[in-house]
């Protein structure tokens, strides 16, 4: 079915050409084709969005007859992913047309995924039409706290052997792999994938080191503030790779390069956390010195110290007047801050990725030596997260990728060193902050360009009307 839009240029034969609407219907159920003629008619029916929209994207549920569907909505396709549908299989015009692609191939492979319904155009915009999977994501499962050793090993070693199997599926993750359902009589799993419009088809084996490390990296950030058990979540990460075919030494170099869930839990081992407190005292009076420049908390202020280590800001932090709450993912930390007499007026075990503190409840925030242990977008998520929590300025340190310490690491990574240190501008942490209403105040480094540790303050933008700071103690 081919439709051409009417336009004021219609005369134009070319660009009549240009703007075609498209829609073509791969269910053989007749209710189905009915309902789902045409472009119009599945816009008309009654819908809801099914996640939050990005930049090119977005997604639809659609309701019909007590069935849910997926129309996913591609405003247009990147020249990056036009060449990539070009060169590699399947070959595809734009995101929709790989995705369902990508689907048949798996489907007929026997593997489960969505099944396709509808693939549609109008212009550049590009329209993928696709039945629900039943039952709920993994992610939803680990809500629930329905995830135990035995499906997690199961799921794992599905993953693995898709990958193995030449689908290159980048963007495999805990909310889109479906464990599936009880069917019929006899209760059995049978696994799923969804969200394939980044997926390709290639030679069965081992896949690129590249691939493995987004998938583990895919899989952390959907976990992220989900109850995961360290133990099973490492034994996840091995079983997937193994199944996918990677050698001992490249999975002990991914999953430390990826560090796919969390730094916190290395300082519960041994005296890691004792170490940790003995360690490097010149430097972190050298530190100190930086984080006078820039400070910019005031006397009687509450400031939030995460992650805290073992206490080493408090004595700043009091000279200049403040009241400290110190939060730390390691419990070990903690304990190392209250024997030492580094404990502030409260200490709580946190995640710095999803602080348990409400909105604008302290006036400022300090994570130092925290963001570059992050990958970029976790490093974001953190900055928000202080963003949120502090009512007037955020402090944080990172590394600078401008740097001769930065360029060594990059040099070793080159030659197969796995990364576990994470460098970002000052722009896009002054464009990270001011998205969530905080303008750069101050920054300094102690060698700019030679040394990487950089540190910078920022202030509220607008100081919202919640409490005083004489409230919030």
């Amino acid at each position: 079915m081919r439709l051409h839009t009417q336009c004021d240029k219609g005369a134009h034969r070319r660009y009549a050409a240009a703007v075609p609407t498209t829609w073509r219907l791969f269910t053989n159920d007749e209710p189905e084709r009915e309902v789902f003629a045409s472009l119009a008619a599945v816009l008309k029916l009654p819908s809801e969005p099914a996640g939050p929209p990005n930049r090119l994207r977005h997604v639809i549920r659609v309701e019909h007859a007590g069935l849910s569907y997926y129309l996913k909505t591609f405003q247009k396709t990147q020249w990056k992913n036009r060449v990539h549908f070009k060169l590699t299989e399947p070959r595809a015009v734009d995101d929709a047309d790989r995705e369902r692609k990508v689907t048949d191939a798996l489907r007929q492979s026997g593997y489960q995924a969505p099944r396709p319904v509808a693939y549609g155009r109008a212009g550049a915009t590009s329209y993928y039409l696709c039945a629900q999977l039943p039952g709920e994501s993994l992610a939803e499962h680990m809500k629930k706290g329905a995830v135990d050793a035995a499906l997690g090993r199961q799921l794992a070693a599905h993953c693995g052997k898709l990958l193995a199997a030449g689908f290159q599926l980048p963007d495999l993750s805990a909310d889109h792999v479906f464990p599936g359902v009880e069917d019929g009589v006899e209760a059995h799993r049978q696994p799923a994938v969804l969200d394939l419009h980044n997926g390709g088809i290639g030679p069965a084996g081992a896949p690129t080191r590249k691939v493995l490390g987004r998938v583990l990296r895919r899989f952390a950030r959907s976990v992220r503030g989900l109850p995961v058990d360290r133990s099973l979540a490492m034994a996840f990460a091995v079983r997937l790779l193994r199944h996918a075919g990677a050698g001992k030494l490249q999975r002990r170099q991914l999953l430390t390069a990826a560090q796919p869930f969390g730094t916190a839990a290395r300082y519960e081992q041994g005296n890691r956390s004792h170490h940790y407190a003995e360690r490097n005292p010149k430097r972190a009076q050298r530190e100190g010195q930086l984080l006078e420049r820039i400070w910019p908390g005031k006397q009687n202020e509450t400031v939030l110290d995460l992650p805290c280590g073992t206490g080493r800001l408090l004595p700043f932090l009091r000279a200049h007047g403040h009241r400290v709450a110190q939060g730390d993912g390691a419990f070990a930390m903690l304990k190392q801050a209250d024997s030492r007499g580094l404990r502030g007026e409260l200490l709580v075990q946190a995640n710095a990725l999803q602080i348990p503190f409400g909105d604008a409840c302290v006036d400022g925030v300090v994570m130092f030596r925290f963001l570059h242990h992050l990958p970029p977008e976790a490093a974001k998520s953190a900055i928000a997260e202080a963003c949120r929590v502090a009512g007037r300025f955020v402090v944080v340190s990172f590394f600078h990728p401008c740097s001769m310490h930065h360029l060594q690491r990059r040099t070793r990574q080159l030659l197969g060193t796995p990364a576990t240190r994470f460098a970002m501008t000052l722009a896009t942490l002054k464009k990270t902050a001011k998205r969530h209403g905080f303008e750069l105040q101050q920054s300094t480094a102690q060698l700019p360009f030679a040394r990487d540790l950089w540190l910078a303050s920022f202030t509220r933008i607008e100081i919202p009307a919640v409490q005083t700071s004489t409230s919030r103690a």
